[in-house]
């Protein structure tokens, strides 16, 4: 991917760069003096629909004011979006890595199967959809996998219990739960309780519904 310098001109000269197709960004960190850069929109969406998504390595050929240019290995930190056109970029912050270094990054989670439990009239819940993980960039697991075909209803995944790829250290606390499979008569018991706090209350307002005032007479 390729980017190139920009001037920092405010509003004016980034919405100018968007029309163009280009988004205004950043590359910060390793202790070295920030970079302002410009770069395809188009090149940089494709990227992050790879696999690695959010977690992709980017090698971007920064082209010089002079003609030359340097490559920079960096991941998306940050990536400002239109709110209400969510594939329309308009920043990135882009974190400059090291290959021999490891980094805290998200994994999503990919959940394979049909528990037991669901089968039997359980309800299958999930409380993650991805963990915290230190690694080398490299060595970055585009999903992890959790198999749950073998949950029977009360049985739930913890975090203790994932698979992780070599080198790959999980952050979270290893007893919090994954994802697990719920008796349906405790969603049933929960929305029967539900029900009947919604007409406890309703029954308080009829009773306090408009009337004859205390110690007020009538004609």
């Amino acid at each position: 991917m390729v980017a190139f310098p920009r001037e920092t001109g405010g509003k004016g000269l980034n919405r100018q760069m968007r029309l163009k197709g280009m988004i205004p960004g950043v590359i910060y960190g390793r202790g070295r003096t920030p970079r302002h850069i410009s770069l395809e929109s188009a090149a940089l969406k494709k990227a992050l629909a790879t696999a690695g998504g959010m977690n992709v390595l980017l090698d971007l050929e920064v082209k010089g004011a002079e003609g030359g240019s340097a490559v920079e290995t960096v991941m998306v930190k940050e990536l400002q979006r239109h709110p209400l056109q969510q594939d329309f970029y308009l920043h990135a912050d882009l974190l400059r890595i090291s290959l021999d270094q490891k980094l805290e990054v998200k994994v999503p989670l990919s959940f394979s199967g049909e528990p037991a439990g669901v089968k039997d009239g359980g309800i299958f819940q999930a409380q993650f959809r991805e963990v915290g993980v230190r690694c080398l960039p490299a060595q970055i697991p585009d999903f992890i996998k959790v198999p749950v075909e073998g949950l029977e209803i009360g049985q739930a995944v913890n975090i203790k219990d994932l698979k992780l790829p070599e080198g790959v250290e999980i952050l979270e606390d290893p007893e919090q739960t994954v994802s697990s499979v719920l008796a349906p008569q405790a969603e049933a018991v929960e929305e029967e309780e539900a029900e009947a706090a919604e007409a406890e209350t309703g029954a308080g307002a009829e009773e306090e519904a408009p009337g004859t005032a205390h110690g007020e007479e009538t004609a």
